[in-house]
Order: structure tokens, then sequence, then C-alpha cells
């Protein structure tokens, strides 16, 4: 009986450790399966970033993500739309922009109206209370009024009222005022990123008007896609140039709303790659090797070798928190170095965006000074929007300030 029921005891147990070893190989195997799909998943999401970015990517950083929300799970961390694209810039002050005062000529020979009464650098807002954002709607205000007309005009950040005779030119019997005008400031630049509801920021530093001096003036315009069509290398004591047309009859690619000391910010409506890149964080940028993605023909954007030579800690926003220098053969060879129409071009770390290029040392033009992204990142969330489209990028040749020469 005691035989009997030992038999029994050592059947029950053999029955329930087989069940346990069976149940243990059934987690087990899911367990490896889930962890099989999830890595297969992240080198799916990596070939389709080496697949949507669309351009020459020299290095696939592993902190680039095609859907960047599942990955923000730390705190702090943003992504965005990498740039280094081309775009044109036209940039205005609400007004027209005085660049000259001059005379006009007349049957009873040369007057000049505005001499001694408007100054280059002022901004006539409006003829008669009626405001004027075109040449062709101040010839038509001027065409339609006799005698004298009333400018509201805004200088040095005060609002004047100016009385002026204007004077009938021989040649087309037009009524002048003798003044060289402009309706804003073109040039071109590259983008650094659009945020993923469509704020976009680029160039790294403010634009000032070289034949106005007019800068924290100039606040709205537009920004368009662009092309690279020509390259002038930059030489020691001459910075260098990338050489584009800007279309303002194209369809604009975004607005700007801010011109500030750390670039160019607005709504973007163009369109976007679908790959993100991650911002780095304070105390993520290092000195040594990194790469910058900017445009040097075309308007397919590609990744060049840089070293970081310093990076700078800041707490609040500047141009100039890092020194860079352009270390690969190839863009050595193309623009010797950092040229104007560079600025605003990312620069990505350790699969990281930690930066964009701002400034060339006009005495070594493998050299410069460069942005920190994070700080262009809190501006542009400023102008997110709904709507968001593609990737741009800016620079200004008008720039007399030769050290902002990118």
């Amino acid at each position: 009986m005691t035989e009997a029921n030992d038999n029994k005891i050592q059947y029950v147990r053999r029955r329930v450790l087989f069940f346990v070893l069976a149940l243990a190989v059934a987690i087990f195997s899911s367990i490896l399966s889930q962890s099989f799909t999830k890595n297969a998943d992240f080198y799916n999401t990596q070939q389709s970033f080496k697949q949507n970015l669309g351009y020459n990517t020299a290095i696939v950083p592993s902190a680039y993500r095609a859907d960047g929300a599942l990955f923000e799970t730390i705190s702090g961390e943003q992504f965005v739309h990498i740039g280094g694209n081309p775009i044109g810039i036209a940039i205005g002050a609400n007004g027209l922009i005085v660049a000259g005062v001059g005379g006009v000529r007349t049957d009873v020979g040369e007057q000049y109206p505005t001499r001694n009464l408007i100054a280059v650098g002022d901004i006539v807002k409006a003829v008669n209370g009626e405001g004027v954002n075109s040449i062709y709607k101040l010839k038509t205000l001027l065409s339609e009024t006799t005698g004298d007309v009333t400018l509201t005009v805004e200088r040095q950040g005060k609002t004047l009222q100016i009385n002026v005779t204007p004077a009938v030119e021989r040649a087309t019997e037009q009524r002048k005022l003798g003044l060289a005008l402009k309706e804003d400031v073109g040039g071109i630049g590259t983008m650094t990123f659009v945020t993923k509801d469509g704020g976009f920021a680029a160039l790294g530093h403010y634009i000032t008007d070289g034949e106005t001096g007019l800068s924290a003036e100039l606040d709205s315009g537009n920004i368009y896609n662009t092309s690279i069509e020509a390259v002038e290398k930059g030489e020691i004591g001459k910075a260098g140039g990338l050489i584009a047309s800007v279309n303002r009859l194209s369809t604009p690619i975004g607005k700007i709303k801010e011109n500030g000391i750390i670039g160019l910010y607005g709504e973007y409506t163009g369109k976007t790659r679908d790959s993100l890149v991650r911002v780095a964080l304070k105390g993520e940028a290092k000195p040594g090797h990194a790469q910058v993605l900017t445009t040097v023909e075309g308007d397919e954007p590609k990744f060049y070798d840089i070293e970081i030579v310093k990076v700078i800690s800041q707490t609040e926003p500047a141009d100039k928190g890092m020194v860079i220098m352009v270390s690969d053969k190839e863009l050595l060879k193309k623009t010797g170095g950092i040229v104007q129409g560079m600025s605003g071009s990312p620069i990505v770390q350790d699969g990281v965006l930690i930066g964009a290029v701002t400034h060339v040392f006009v005495q070594d033009p493998t050299r410069g000074y460069a942005v920190h992204a994070r700080f262009m990142y809190d501006e542009a969330k400023k102008y997110e929007t709904a709507n968001q489209d593609e990737n741009g990028i800016l620079t200004i040749p008008n720039i007399d300030d030769i050290d902002i020469a990118a």
C-alpha cells in the first residue's frame, strides 16, 4: 500500500514538473519572438530613413527616426525635419525702403523734392495716410494727387509725417519724389530644420541690408525653393559665396515672422522629408568629428566632414556657440571652406543635430562659428502651425558686415 502511494506521488510530481517546464519554454519563446520583432522593426525604420531622406547620407545617425514621437520618451528630447537645402529669401520692412536720395530732371532743371527731408534707411509707410507696400502702389497714389503729399516715414523706431512737393519728370511727365526705393531685401541661405508642427529655422544669424544698414526693421517676408548655380570660392581676406536666383513669382514655402540674432523663423508651408533627427540637449556637443549638411550644387544637400574645435557653454541664445573647421577635401576643393549662403547649414555629431553654421573667419575661410541647435529650436517652436510640408535654407549676400559672411 505504501509502495503504491509512493509511485502515485512520484507520478504526480513528474506531471507537475513537466507542466512547469512546458510553461517556461512557452514564455521564453514568446519573449524571444517579441525581441526579434522589435529589432526587425528598428532595422526597417533605419532602412526607411536611408530611403526617405532623399540625399547622400555619408552617415546614418542612430538618433534619426522615421517617427520621432515614438522615441520622445526621455524628458527634453525633441525631433525635427533636418534641412541643408538652399532657399531664396525676400524680407521686407512693411513699407518701401529708401536706398538712395537724388534728383528729378524736370523742364526747369534738376529738382530735389526730398533732399534734407528723407534719408537712406528710412521706410516710407504711407502716402496721405494710405499704406504703400509696393513701388507700383506709390506711383499710383502720386499720379492721383496734385500739390504736396504727406509721407508717413519710419526712422530709427520713430514715426514722422513729412510734407513733400513731388517734381514732374520731363521724360515721363510723372510726379516723382527723387527716391531710390526697394520693396524688400533678397538673397539666399540654408534651411536648418522644420519642426514637426511646421515652424522653420534658418540662417543662424540676423539679416542686415548692406545698402541701408537696416536689420531689426526687416521682420516679414517669404522664403522660396532655389538651386545653387555656381560657387565663388573663399580666399584669405575675402569671403566666397553660393550663387543662386530668387524667383519671387514662385510659390513661397514659408512666411518669415522673425529676423533674430540667431536666425530667421516663421511658418513653413512646403514639403518635409519623413525622417526626423533629435535636437541635442545642453552639453551634448563636444570637440571632435562632426558633419555639416549643406548644398553647393543644385538643390540636394550632402554631408561633409568638419571638426568641432571648441564648444562654448551658453545659457542665453548667441550666434557664436562653437568654433568649427572644415576638413572635408571635397568641400574644400569646391568652396575653399565656409562661404556666404551656407549660413544655417545643420551640423550633426554622433547622430544628433547640435548646431548650424553662422559665420566664417575671413582670414581663414576653413574656420567659422556655429550656433547651438537647441536655441534655434526654442525660437522655431513659437511659429508652429498645423500645416507642415517641406524644408528649405537661407543666406544673404547683401551683408556688408564681412564678419557675418555666411
